[in-house]
């Protein structure tokens, strides 16, 4: 009688510990999904002056020098990493623009692209289900990004000084499009441009619902987009 009298009771603690790890991956799914939600925008239309068609200089993005990366907050549930990091990244970048230096700079005539299928993480696992499930890269193989205002230029920049500033413009992801906005920190050394540009961005704006196996490993709404770029003058 002892022995079924444990056996029983074995069984029931794990029933429970079963349940209430259930109840709890069910509850942070539900949580995410409340605290994640995001109007999108919509595409953005060119305001301000337009760009003058003389005194601009053209850059080239150097793909093996330029990173494209994601990074999104994941549980991982029964990996015991509740509050784990993935982050993606590329060479897969291609693009140019174009600058006017020295007093009042402008940039305009951006258009980035990134090749999604080339994503890489720690996990090729995530990496095969995001490509699959997520991106459907097979389907939407890159995403892109052209241009349309900037914002918060200086008065004057010069050779080897860090100017910041934001880039607003149309992110074309998943068959979707909607305004995006980046903010932007670069420097140019004679012929060459360096920096970095960032965005926070939504998954469901594109059409893409968050990962979510099984309620074990589950990614939220928001992402964060980095570009560090480096180009050089055409």
């Amino acid at each position: 009688m002892k022995k079924r009298y444990y056996w029983f009771t074995g069984v029931g603690v794990m029933l429970v510990l079963v349940v209430a790890g259930l109840m709890y991956t069910a509850h942070f799914a539900s949580a995410v999904s409340q605290t994640e939600a995001h109007v999108a925008s919509g595409a953005a239309t060119a305001t301000g002056t337009p760009l003058p068609t003389t005194g601009l200089s053209t850059f080239n993005i150097v793909s093996a020098e330029t990173t494209a990366s994601y990074s999104v907050f994941e549980n991982l549930v029964f990996q015991n990493k509740p509050n784990n990091d993935a982050i993606g990244t590329t060479h897969a970048v291609t693009g140019s623009f174009s600058i006017h230096s020295g007093t009042s700079p402008l940039l305009g005539n951006m258009t980035i692209k990134v090749d999604l299928r080339t994503l890489q993480s720690d996990s090729t696992r995530r990496d095969q289900f995001i490509q699959q499930n997520t991106l459907q890269t097979d389907s939407y193989p890159s995403a892109t990004f052209v241009s349309v205002s900037t914002s918060g230029l200086p008065a004057s920049s010069t050779d080897g000084h860090t100017i910041k500033f934001q880039i607003t413009g149309n992110l074309t992801m998943h068959g979707v499009t909607n305004k995006e906005v980046f903010t932007v920190q670069g420097k140019v050394v004679g012929k060459t441009i360096t920096g970095t540009a960032t965005s926070t961005i939504y998954m469901t704006d594109f059409g893409i619902q968050p990962p979510n196996l099984a309620n074990i490993a589950i990614a939220q709404n928001k992402v964060v987009v980095t570009i560090n770029f480096t180009a050089q003058e055409a």
